[in-house]
């Protein structure tokens, strides 16, 4: 039987082909060819590395955690007859502890673990100042002329001189202040849109877990959204229209290779293994950077097949993650290898990049490729001014020197094996112990008598004893050993508490009292709290440090060269509020609360001002979550109420005659426009 198919699809066919054959031509040219061999290269020594001394590290904490025996151990176990052990899932239990602890402090309900801060002027700027100057000078000429020069004395100017320029400052300060809170309002929608809290949450599984976890990011990607337009009648109408994001996501520590001497993923070169759909190319299509005529032939070629760059682990990996039937998808995925590293400038204009961006073919430069099989389908400049990859990783227990740490199930592997031990030790000799153990001498049973099965007021039928008087039938009651062996096992549990940092009272348990009795009192338990969280504000450090703090610097930095629709300021400070506010969020408030109940009294109110009290008031009902706007006016309107009960409460004398033009004194303030 022949196929036969439309003229239109045939044509479409050869086209295809054609673009097929163009793309290898230009894919063999030696510029490409020796980028892909070097990212080759650079890959199967990553590989090497990684599966030497980590891959079956990163196996074992994922069976540790869902509770399964490593292949070799179930294997010994299986020849001593124990077909199916128990396994205690202790480990799981620490994990989801620390996994919801830091969920809770990093991940708060209708807030978010950091923050933006004005950098307070050290001094004003030249221009400023000089402004500043001109108007004193002219309100002090006025006031020479209205009084004669000898009223002045240099005092009086330098006096001046100075209120001015500490009012002009505390102005700038909070117009400072306010820029910097509208600016994290816009960084803050961008990252719900791009997904950063749900990739944060991910890359938190990942630390407890795995030796180390990676979080990647901004990632500018095309994704489609809904739009309503209005259609014939005015009605609003859905439509899809693409959009440009920056976007966040936890890569898994089995795709992430760094160097093999690399000491963080900024050092050395870094390569991540990714999975892409076809939707997932093709919108790829027309960034800058990206080869149409590369991507239409990987398309053609592995569009419908796929294509796997197979690890050894890989099957074994999909079975602990719960995916055993991977490679029967009828859609399975391409994979790519998307390297991060640098290279001479020379060797990059050997691999053909443009020359108006290789200024020194002498200096390295930082590149970012992606390599499907034999095919470079991007290869570009990295964009950050400082050639920073959108990389950031921390552990659990951070190692000096390396990328990887230690996780939770690392940390109490020994005691999680002998746990497992002691339980199968107590299951067997429960078993023992449930029934007698029966001795019978077969030489004096009646011939056919079953001796294999024992019930209630049995007669066993035996012969004579030979004048022996020992009895056919002996039973014995082994000593069930329960009571040693649950002390070995609570012992060891313990250790593990005391290895992880992650103790029984921090997750609820029962027993409180494992702190030497301190527990048994709400204080006692309090301080035991506080004390246990420790270990994990430790980790919390090392993830605002190496993470949070680093990814948002990154984004704004992305945002203040990119975006166009927001005022560029270049004095912002990052700051990582889980580990120094969101710890103590609960005793901020309090504090807070009791800072209102005390200084509500005249003599307070009359050292802060208005403009002070509704500064803690707005602080404390953005505590409740509440629209600060809609209850306390701004500063600019309390201080003008102030100012109006002021001069309610002046008498209304005559005004002295060595009153400055516009009604101030040579020693008060002033308002200087901005």
């Amino acid at each position: 039987m022949v196929r036969r198919v439309p003229e239109s699809q045939y044509t479409s066919i050869q086209q295809a082909e054609r673009d097929r054959v163009e793309a290898e031509k230009e894919q063999f040219k030696e510029p490409l060819l020796s980028l892909a061999a070097h990212i080759k290269t650079a890959w199967q020594a990553a590989y090497t590395a990684k599966i030497t001394n980590i891959q079956e590290i990163l196996l074992q904490c994922a069976r540790q955690r869902n509770g399964e025996y490593d292949p070799v151990a179930l294997a010994k176990l299986s020849q001593e007859g124990d077909t199916d052990p128990v396994y205690m899932l202790l480990t799981s239990i620490k994990c989801r502890a620390a996994e919801s602890w830091l969920r809770g402090v990093e991940l708060p309900p209708g807030d978010k673990p950091w923050s933006l801060d004005h950098t307070p002027l050290p001094e004003l700027p030249p221009e400023l100042k000089e402004k500043i100057a001109a108007q004193v000078e002219a309100e002090l000429t006025q006031f020479m002329a209205q009084n004669g020069f000898d009223a002045l004395t240099p005092e009086m100017v330098a006096e001046r001189l100075k209120a001015v320029e500490k009012e002009v400052a505390k102005r700038e300060n909070q117009h400072a202040r306010e820029d910097a809170d509208k600016l994290e309002i816009h960084i803050n929608d961008q990252l719900t849109e791009g997904g950063y809290y749900q990739a944060l949450n991910a890359f938190l599984s990942d630390v407890v877990t795995y030796p180390a976890g990676f979080f990647k990011g901004p990632n500018v990607r095309k994704k489609k959204q809904i739009v309503w337009q209005k259609g014939e009648n005015g009605e609003s109408i859905p439509g899809v229209d693409d959009k440009f994001v920056r976007s966040y996501y936890a890569p898994s520590p089995f795709d992430c290779f760094p160097s093999p001497g690399a000491r963080s993923v900024q050092d050395g070169y870094f390569i991540e293994r990714i999975k892409l759909r076809r939707t997932d190319l093709e919108e790829c299509m027309g960034v800058p950077g990206f080869s149409t005529q590369a991507i239409n032939a990987v398309l053609q070629l592995y569009g419908t097949g796929g294509l796997t760059e197979w690890i050894t682990v890989d099957q074994e990996r999909a079975d602990i993650e719960g995916r055993p039937n991977e490679q029967d998808d009828v859609d399975r995925p391409i994979d790519c290898l998307e390297y991060w590293g640098s290279a001479q400038g020379k060797k990059l204009l050997e691999w053909g990049m443009p020359k108006e961006q290789i200024k020194n073919a002498n200096r390295n430069y930082f590149i970012c490729a992606w390599l499907i099989g034999q095919w470079v389908v991007m290869a570009r400049i990295n964009p950050h001014p400082l050639g920073k990859r959108p990389y950031f990783s921390t552990s659990y227990e951070r190692i000096n020197g390396t990328i990887w740490g230690k996780s939770v199930p690392m940390l109490m592997r020994d005691c999680q094996k002998i746990c497992n031990a002691v339980a199968r030790a107590m299951v067997r000799n429960l078993g023992i112990a449930s029934g007698p153990q029966v001795e019978v001498s077969t030489d004096r049973v009646t011939p056919g008598e079953d001796i294999e099965s024992q019930y209630p007021w049995k007669v066993w039928k035996t012969k004579d004893s030979m004048g022996t008087g020992r009895p056919a039938i002996h039973f014995y009651q082994p000593s069930p050993l329960t009571d040693i062996l649950m002390r070995v096992f609570e012992y060891f549990f313990k250790q593990a508490s005391e290895q992880t940092g992650i103790p029984q009272y921090i997750y609820g348990a029962e027993n409180p009292n494992m702190g030497g009795g301190a527990g048994s009192t709400l204080g006692g338990l309090s301080m035991l709290m506080n004390a246990a969280t420790k270990t994990m504000q430790d980790v919390v450090f090392q993830i605002d440090g190496d993470v949070i703090s680093p990814s948002i610097r990154e984004h704004w930095t992305h945002v203040m060269l990119f975006d166009k629709d927001v005022k560029k300021k270049g004095d912002i400070n990052v700051v990582a509020r889980a580990s120094e506010h969101l710890i103590i969020a609960e005793q901020l408030q309090l504090r807070l609360t009791e800072t209102l109940r005390e200084t509500n009294n005249p003599t307070d109110l009359a050292i802060m001002g208005l403009a002070g009290r509704g500064e803690l008031l707005r602080q404390a009902i953005k505590k409740l979550k509440m629209a600060t706007e809609d209850i306390v006016p701004d500063r600019s309107a309390l201080e003008s109420k102030q100012q109006m009960l002021e001069q309610a409460q002046q008498p209304q004398t005559p005004q002295p005659s060595d009153q400055a033009p516009g009604g101030g004194r040579p020693g008060e303030m002033m308002r200087v426009n901005r």
